[in-house]
């Protein structure tokens, strides 16, 4: 049965307690026995905050209140409180029940097996890490810790081997299977260290990609690599990836909001694993939580084998020149350029045309004609989606800021521009 979800909630006596989970092993650890203790009823439910940047764990702690005692939690079936990552707004208090992150559990093992060992490289105050640490007290599954966790240290394919290579050794030992979960930058990290960074990825049994959108060149390589790799689609308030490869997991259902869903529009998401809504955000859940689905911000279709395939974000559309323009599709067709390692298309007010687009990115190389792929990028764009889409200003980074996360720091991004644009390091893209 769908998780239900009510948006007036009854007052209950259970606590909700702030785990502050400070970058490596030693944060990992303590996460883990918070999660324990949550799941087991012996401790209260949890809101883990990782040690910093101190304005961002300020807000995370204003959205969801943690260790107020007159502002108990919405439900007593609430086992964590976990903050969205912000990166296009303020963070959001996720409420996710015991229920919820056990059948999200369940269901992960059905599908892919529950004799797990587990490398965490991603933070575990996230859903993505903190999902792995449910999974291992459902399942009983070991882990091994990357040192980089939590941004302890630089996130490397040397560090990263040398943890897949204890993981392999205890894993010839009991026969378990060995399974990751990381990001695409990540990913594209190991991908350049050449066969290091592939071996190490080889060694895994499942190799996650998720958090943000994994390029299409980057699957095809990782596939014709052998890497048995799959992508990941969730959020928070799914308990983190409840798709995979575009298959839902049992018991979690899609739709689109159209008739028979044919045709593309608004993911909904409906099943256990759903989240009971947000953290003293009643005005929210009226909204984004309905008849026991969650509304997501992503437009998608289902193919003819039920496959889902997410398109670009509701979110994301803004108006060029009185034209919709769809920032993550522009992003997603230049990031197929082969001298594109990674792009953010981001947008910025304009008093003529609305917004304008303007893209940052990041080079394969630091040799290439930089003339000759502004110019790719500009016909491309106008040739495959539209003239206005075309980004008007262009600026060439050594990484896009990321959050810990994972995901790329857009809200940043608008305000680096916006900063550029001002100081004169960037011309006014309607210029």
């Amino acid at each position: 049965m769908p998780h239900s979800h009510t948006s007036k909630h009854a007052r209950r006596s259970r606590d909700l307690a702030a785990v502050t989970v400070p970058s490596g092993i030693g944060g990992v650890l303590t996460m883990a026995t918070a999660v324990r203790e949550a799941l087991e009823g012996t401790g209260p439910a949890i809101a883990p905050f990782p040690t910093g940047p101190a304005e961002a764990v300020t807000y995370m702690r204003e959205a969801i209140r943690p260790d107020d005692e007159l502002l108990q939690l919405e439900t007593d079936g609430i086992a964590m409180v976990l903050a969205t990552s912000g990166s296009t707004s303020t963070p959001r208090g996720v409420l996710l029940s015991r229920e919820a992150l056990i059948s999200s559990a369940e269901a992960f093992g059905n599908r892919f097996g529950t004799d797990a060992r587990w490398v965490i490289s991603m933070p575990v105050h996230r859903v993505a890490g903190a999902m792995i640490l449910v999974r291992s007290w459902v399942h009983g599954s070991p882990f091994e810790v990357d040192p980089s966790v939590g941004g302890a240290q630089q996130f490397t394919a040397e560090t990263f081997t040398d943890t897949t290579r204890r993981a392999v050794i205890a894993s010839q030992s009991d026969g378990r299977r060995l399974m990751v979960s990381l990001v695409p930058t990540q990913i594209a990290r190991l991908l350049d260290s050449g066969e290091m960074g592939l071996n190490a990825l080889r060694s895994y049994d499942l190799v996650l990609s998720g958090a943000a959108a994994t390029p299409q060149p980057m699957l095809n390589r990782l596939r014709d690599e052998g890497v048995n790799v799959v992508v990941s689609y969730g959020m928070s308030e799914t308990s983190g990836g409840c798709v995979f490869d575009g298959q839902p997991l049992d018991g979690v259902k899609i739709s689109l909001g159209t008739q028979d869903d044919v045709e593309p529009g608004r993911i909904s998401i409906g099943g256990p694993v759903i989240a009971s809504g947000y953290r003293l955000r009643p005005d929210l859940d009226a909204v984004m939580f309905i008849d026991g689905r969650v509304q997501t911000q992503d437009v998608g279709k289902l193919d003819a084998a039920g496959m889902l395939h997410v398109l670009g974000r509701l979110d994301d559309v803004v108006i060029v020149g009185g034209v919709n323009v769809s920032l993550s599709a522009v992003e997603s067709l230049v990031r197929h350029h082969p001298d594109i390692e990674d792009v953010a298309i981001i947008d910025v007010p304009d008093d003529l045309w609305g917004s304008l687009p303007v893209a940052y990115i990041v080079a394969q190389s630091y040799d290439v004609d930089r003339d000759r792929l502004l110019s790719d990028i500009r016909s491309t764009v106008a040739d495959r989606i539209s003239r206005a889409a075309t980004p008007r200003s262009f600026a060439f980074l050594n990484q896009l800021p990321m959050l810990d996360s994972g995901k790329i720091d857009r809200l940043g991004l608008r305000l680096q521009a916006a900063k550029d644009i001002a100081e004169g390091r960037m011309p006014h893209p309607g210029v």
